[in-house]
């Protein structure tokens, strides 16, 4: 069994419980949200088991080993990002959060051009949250040096 069937498979396990627990929620327009999410999380990791049942990739048992520095730098940054989101504000903090992982994840691919294309796309991204939790949403995000 290889990694994307056993992620597959946890991440479908995990759908079920939590759709499980959304019966306590009292007041059932709450639920409509998380549980649609959840549905959608729970086909997504059926269909990757799927795929991985039908669509056997040749000598698939070989990958590479597990890259344990870049994933503990990034539950570092995260934790970081957590740390400072207060004092930055959730904004700045989220910029700076996506450009430093774009970097990391394609530090290989890594030139001017590239660069300035993530830039730019953590920009945007952050637009999007700004966007959407602020004007559509309405919600109330941690305040900190520029909003």
């Amino acid at each position: 069994m290889n990694r994307d069937a056993i992620v597959g498979l946890v991440c479908f396990v995990g759908s079920v419980a939590l759709y499980a627990t959304l019966g306590h929620i009292e007041e059932a327009r709450a639920a409509v949200f998380p549980r649609t999410i959840i549905v959608i999380m729970g086909v997504l990791s059926g269909l990757l088991c799927l795929q991985h049942l039908l669509f056997r990739k040749p000598g698939a048992g070989k990958s590479a080993p597990f890259p344990f520095l870049r994933v503990s730098g990034l539950f570092v940054i995260i934790v970081i990002y957590l740390y400072v989101l207060e004092s930055l504000g959730f904004y700045l903090a989220s910029f700076l959060f996506f450009i430093t992982v774009t970097f990391i994840m394609g530090y290989k691919k890594l030139n001017t051009k590239q660069g300035l294309r993530w830039v730019l796309g953590s920009f945007i991204f952050t637009v999007v949250l700004y966007v959407l939790f602020s004007v559509v949403l309405e919600v109330q995000t941690p305040r900190g040096l520029l909003i």
